[in-house]
């Protein structure tokens, strides 16, 4: 399956599961191109791509990995957990910081937080991190 194929089985499948027509989908695109889609005779720029998997309240990450997936015949977690290596590997050779991006969440240190008065009858085993500016 060619991954022009496995991309239109895909939208049509996911446009289906939400119950959307492509009169549903005409902010995203124009019925005809949308037809065309689904049928195999057109590829999505990745503007296009990023708009109709909006409109379907999906990533559109989640559209091409479904579509590796099916076009492959490989699990999705084998997938993700090709991304996760490939962005490691990425990361620890500084390739994401000549884009100024990080594999790491952000940690953002803000101002102290104010004691919470204790409302519970019994000591929590929670601990509350604080974090000075």
């Amino acid at each position: 399956m060619s991954l022009k194929t496995g991309f239109a089985t895909v939208l049509k499948a996911m446009r289906v599961s939400r119950g959307l027509t492509h009169k549903h989908m005409a902010e995203a695109s124009s019925r005809g191109y949308m037809s065309k889609l689904e049928q195999g005779r057109s590829s999505p720029t990745v503007d296009k791509l990023t708009v109709i998997s909006e409109a379907l309240g999906l990533s559109p990450l989640t559209l091409f990995t479904l579509t590796l997936s099916l076009e492959r015949g490989e699990p999705i977690d084998t997938l993700l957990q090709r991304l996760k290596a490939d962005i490691a590997d990425l990361d620890a050779n500084d390739a994401l910081k000549a884009l100024g991006i990080s594999s790491r969440p952000a940690v953002c240190a803000t101002r102290a937080a104010q004691p919470r008065r204790r409302t519970q009858a019994y000591p929590s085993p929670q601990t509350e991190l604080h974090f000075a500016e």
